[in-house]
């Protein structure tokens, strides 16, 4: 008997047409999004107008391009705000960066991702960029390596083997080093990202439990190395970032050592 499918192609290709347009740094016409996504114009054009129709999507004022509209936004904002982590984070994480006025965030593993789901933009001069709603590589980020330091399961075996992609220099880029760094983190109880995601970008990232002990997520701290060497940031930033993991774990239920 042939398997039945249940997959519709056309919410399929919409939600491909949506990717595309949060991508983009500009207004996209309905050709080059078939160019782009390899679909019939008369296709992309037939999704495009349902898409204005629902206010997902809006025309451009300089022709005939599309861009995205805030109602998808308006929609997944009520979903993190709803997450615990998110409200038990927030006096904590604004704690922490009122008192080092560094780049901070909060981030939750979202299949093999880390997802910013809340962050806090340094007060000097130069800035880390980033916002809520990013996705970040794993391996190569602090924040990342906090969560994957307590994750039970494959992931980690899942990640070496679909490559773990090599952003600079310093990378960890075998499955070997990266269990063997994973490791210490979990003894130390923070991750550092030692310019492995970025050139002359250094983060620290704490796990965060919640009350079953589970790791919930990761809090974050990236700051540049023009301003801080790698000793300074774990012995001036470190105790203040790990105290605002343990009150967010607190928050959420986590005994802690008591």
């Amino acid at each position: 008997m042939a398997k039945t499918s249940y997959d519709v192609p056309a919410i399929r290709k919409g939600i491909r047409v949506i990717e595309l347009l949060c991508d983009s740094q500009a207004p996209l016409g309905v050709t080059e999004i078939a160019q782009k996504l390899g679909l019939n114009t008369n296709m992309v054009f037939r999704l495009l107008r349902t898409l204005q129709d629902e206010g997902w999507i809006v025309e451009h004022d300089n022709g005939p391009k599309y861009v995205m509209s805030l109602k998808p936004f308006h929609h997944t904002a009520k979903l993190v705000k709803k997450m615990d982590i998110v409200v038990a984070s927030m006096n904590p994480l604004r704690e922490l960066w009122e008192k080092t006025g560094e780049t901070t965030y909060l981030g939750v593993l979202d299949v093999d991702r880390i997802l910013c789901v809340e962050q806090l933009e340094g007060t000097g001069d130069i800035r880390v960029g980033g916002m809520p709603g990013r996705r970040s590589l794993m391996h190569c980020s602090a924040p990342g390596k906090a969560i994957l330091a307590h994750t039970k399961g494959s992931l980690v075996d899942r990640l070496a083997k679909e490559g773990l992609k090599k952003m600079t220099k310093n990378t960890i880029c075998s499955k070997a080093a990266l269990k063997k760094e994973l490791s210490k983190v979990a003894g130390k109880g923070y991750a550092l990202d030692k310019e492995e995601y970025m050139d002359g970008l250094l983060c620290l990232g704490v796990p965060i439990f919640d009350h079953e002990s589970k790791v919930a997520g990761a809090a974050g701290l990236s700051v540049f190395k023009l301003y801080y060497t790698l000793e300074e940031l774990i012995e001036k930033l470190g105790p203040l970032l790990v105290e605002t993991g343990r009150k967010i774990s607190h928050a959420l239920g986590h005994p802690g050592d008591e």
